[in-house]
């Protein structure tokens, strides 16, 4: 069929009657696939699948993974408390000036290259921005905290530098 010489009307209807046959024969080849019984036959429903294909010869139960599949402890060692623990509480001192925080009210001190968020209860007429401090306390890398700044340190005592 000439399709340069059909009007633009034509040619949308004659579209539209080959999609709607295309349709019919989408549902058709469906419904037969489906197990094409007999009107008796309630038609069967296909569950769409998700996820990789299974094994049929594995069982669908889940398994513990073996011992020799589990990885072994990783040891942490976190340098700014001189611990293989996370989180420890080992002691240390710091010394240096304090400094105000990106977000306000916060406090950090620079020590050996290392940024700590001041935190515990202290004499805040020792500890303010500014002040030159030796601070007695332990790192605290597992704290949460809104100032979002160095690795929390717990001060426990404080001190003008001298």
């Amino acid at each position: 069929m000439d399709t340069s010489k059909l009007s633009p009307r034509r040619l949308t209807r004659l579209t539209g009657a080959v999609m709607a046959g295309a349709l019919m024969l989408i549902a058709l080849v469906a419904c037969d696939a489906g197990g094409g019984g007999g009107e008796d036959e309630s038609p069967s429903i296909v569950e769409p699948t998700t996820g990789p294909p299974t094994d049929p010869t594995r069982s669908s139960e889940p398994t513990e993974p073996e011992e020799s599949d589990m990885p072994s402890e990783t040891p942490h060692l976190d340098p700014s408390t001189g611990s293989d623990k996370p989180g420890s509480k080992s002691e240390m001192t710091i010394t240096g000036t304090i400094e105000s925080g990106v977000e306000s009210g916060c406090l950090i001190l620079d020590y050996q290259g290392t940024v700590y968020g001041i935190f515990g209860e202290y004499d805040k007429s020792v500890v303010y921005s500014g002040a030159e401090v030796t601070l007695h306390g332990h790192p605290d890398p597992s704290m949460m905290s809104f100032c979002q700044q160095g690795t929390p340190f717990m001060v426990e005592q404080a001190e003008p530098a001298g």
